[in-house]
């Protein structure tokens, strides 16, 4: 079987605290470097990766380096985030190893629902989108896509 796409969970760790996740459930860990290149060799047809999971993928200290690692091999790379932690420096591994899109977790604007539903702060979140979009808009570039990825409550319906 060709495997061409591959959602891979750079960390099961969290720096928010939703409460319909399960992945504070989960043995809190990181994906190690060599893990994230051993399944990437495993995988010699892949196309694209997203990074994502029930952890905030952004908190692995090797997160630039597995962009930098699938920029490499020619992957087209996706990420969910939470954005609390989209920083100038992630932010601009993100337009080196040319991120096709990210997807910013978010249920509410509303700083305060936003707050009683992931234990963030909306501030945080706002800024990371902000920081993301200004310097596309800055290189006169159309990627990374930005999105969100919305998960439908009964509270913010």
């Amino acid at each position: 079987m060709t495997i061409r796409y591959a959602q891979i969970e750079p960390t099961t760790r969290c720096n928010f605290t939703c409460g319909f996740c399960t992945g504070r459930k989960m043995a809190q860990g990181d994906l190690t470097l060599d893990s994230f290149q051993k399944i990437l060799a495993l995988h010699p047809d892949l196309e694209h990766i997203e990074l994502q999971g029930e952890g905030e993928p952004t908190l692995n200290r090797d997160f630039i380096g597995m962009l930098e690692i699938a920029r490499r091999r020619k992957l087209r790379i996706s990420v969910i985030t939470n954005g609390s932690l989209l920083s100038p420096k992630i932010v601009e591994a993100i337009f080196q190893c040319k991120v096709t899109s990210i997807h910013v977790s978010l249920e509410s604007a509303q700083p305060s629902v936003f707050q009683s539903i992931r234990g963030g702060k909306f501030d945080k979140v706002k800024n990371g989108i902000v920081l993301l979009a200004q310097e596309r808009k800055r290189r006169g570039l159309n990627y990374p896509k930005i999105g969100l990825a919305v998960t439908v409550l009964k509270k913010t319906m």
